[in-house]
């Protein structure tokens, strides 16, 4: 059973985001895959070790072990010793190994997750992942320079993809908005886990409000609760969420239409100005450890990496 190694050039890389990516791919195949995370600084607590293993009992997958402590790493038997365990139960063991692109000497493939930045080297990267590297992943490349980035890996006979920064990777949940915002929901909470990759102001608008809301995905609209015109015209498949702002109460028939289209009410007390301008930190919540995000990152493989060399990396 085949063992793949992930690597990454830093702290944030995106290996655990490519773990879940590879799973999801793997479980697709039909093929049952385990994970391993091989140190963490809380083994008993580590987030991307409880993550991974949400995600593989939605597969049906066997349980993630706890991750060893950093001072294994100089001794790799215990490490060795899981890996073996698992290889015996699955068709294929991942590994999320260290931020340094150097893997752990454990043998099978290693792939290279290697995070865009103009001061990191692509080349360096590839050098010190050895001679078992099988693939490589640029991550979170500017829309301007995936040229660039690509033009460095040009001579690679390797699979390699390089996967722009994405709006999906990015997004926060409806229920994190509500609380981000201190918002109430105006009904029961519907639909708190879909994800909100952009904000639109409803306000003076001079677009017929189906052109206007109808353009972006996963939006949330953010609107006076005066302005029952404006919420019915935004109620599109296209808008997660309604932020109603002020002091007022938003009409029975609004309530009534949300409920019909499972349309999640949030209201604020703030004015929209003040509602917008508190969505600055927002983002800082972003955690890519979800499924819908997994799920994503699995279509961005496919899309950059290619099918083939996809099912090469977790054959």
């Amino acid at each position: 059973m085949s063992v793949l190694q992930i690597v990454g050039n830093q702290s944030g890389a995106g290996k655990t985001s490519l773990a879940a990516a590879l799973l999801v791919a793997a479980n697709a195949a039909g093929k049952k895959a385990a994970y391993y995370k091989a140190f963490s600084d809380a083994p008993g607590l580590d987030a991307d070790a409880a993550f991974i293993g949400l995600l593989l009992q939605s597969h049906g997958g066997p349980s993630v072990p706890a991750p060893g402590k950093p001072i294994d790493a100089h001794d790799l038997a215990n490490t060795q010793a899981v890996i073996a365990n698992l290889q015996s139960e699955v068709d294929l063991v991942i590994v999320d190994g260290p931020d340094a692109a150097t893997p752990l000497d454990i043998g099978g493939k290693v792939v290279l997750v290697h995070r865009y930045s103009q001061q990191a080297s692509i080349s360096d990267s590839v050098s010190q992942a050895g001679p078992l590297l099988a693939g490589i992943i640029v991550n979170a490349t500017p829309i301007h320079r995936r040229n660039e980035a690509a033009r460095d890996l040009a001579g690679q006979a390797l699979p390699v993809a390089v996967i722009p920064e994405s709006r999906g990777m990015l997004t926060v949940t409806v229920g994190q908005l509500a609380n981000h915002l201190g918002g109430q929901w105006v009904l029961d909470p519907v639909h708190a886990d879909a994800p909100v990759e952009r904000f639109m102001i409803g306000g003076n608008i001079m677009d017929e409000g189906p052109t206007y809301f109808d353009r972006y995905p996963n939006q949330a609209v953010i609107t006076r609760v005066e302005r029952p015109d404006i919420q019915m015209a935004s109620m599109c498949d296209k808008t997660c969420c309604i932020v109603l702002t002020g002091s007022g109460e938003p009409t029975e028939y609004i309530k009534a239409e949300a409920l019909k289209r499972e349309v999640p009410l949030i209201q604020v007390r703030t004015n929209t100005m003040d509602t917008a301008e508190s969505l600055a930190g927002l983002l800082d919540q972003t955690d890519a450890r979800t499924i819908t995000k997994a799920n994503h990152f699995a279509g961005l493989l496919d899309q950059y990496l290619g099918a083939d060399a996809l099912q090469q990396l977790i054959s």
